[in-house]
């Protein structure tokens, strides 16, 4: 193995771990993605839902999900209306237009979010793309014999 420089020694450990860091940096950023467009579907199912439920007439049966495919009967007393959390389990009763505009404000939040978050993962895919020719190219000088 051809012996590194000093100099070139730490700038491959520099360029290594700039590479470390980046590629930390997008599995961070695929995770939040997930994360969010996981929300994303949340709330997508949560407006369908607002929008069917507020056709409904009053005092209507219907099954609601209590979980491991469990339901529950119970009755629909005031479609119109909806309590939405505010955060800080706070919540408010507004009407399920009001609810729905709420509700489609936040997925357009979560859906700029989304966006963002895929940008800066394609600006540390490039600064990746740019790190990892000159670490090859240390990493190749290094492999190569020793000139006699």
């Amino acid at each position: 193995m051809k012996r590194l420089t000093d100099e070139e020694q730490e700038r491959l450990q520099s360029l290594l771990a700039q590479l470390s860091d980046n590629e930390a940096a997008m599995d961070t950023l695929r995770q939040h993605i997930s994360v969010l467009i996981n929300s994303l579907t949340e709330l997508s199912m949560t407006i369908g839902a607002v929008k069917s439920i507020k056709e409904i007439k009053p005092d209507t049966e219907i099954l609601v999900p209590i979980g491991s495919d469990s339901f529950i009967s119970a009755k629909i007393t005031r479609p119109d209306r909806v309590t939405t959390g505010l955060g800080a389990d706070v919540a408010a009763e507004r009407t399920a237009d009001d609810a729905i505009a709420l509700l489609e404000a936040r997925a357009a939040e979560l859906e700029q979010a989304v966006e963002q978050a895929r940008e800066e993962l394609g600006r540390l895919e490039e600064r990746i793309e740019a790190l990892r020719p000159e670490a090859e190219k240390i990493l190749k000088k290094a492999r190569e014999e020793p000139e006699e």
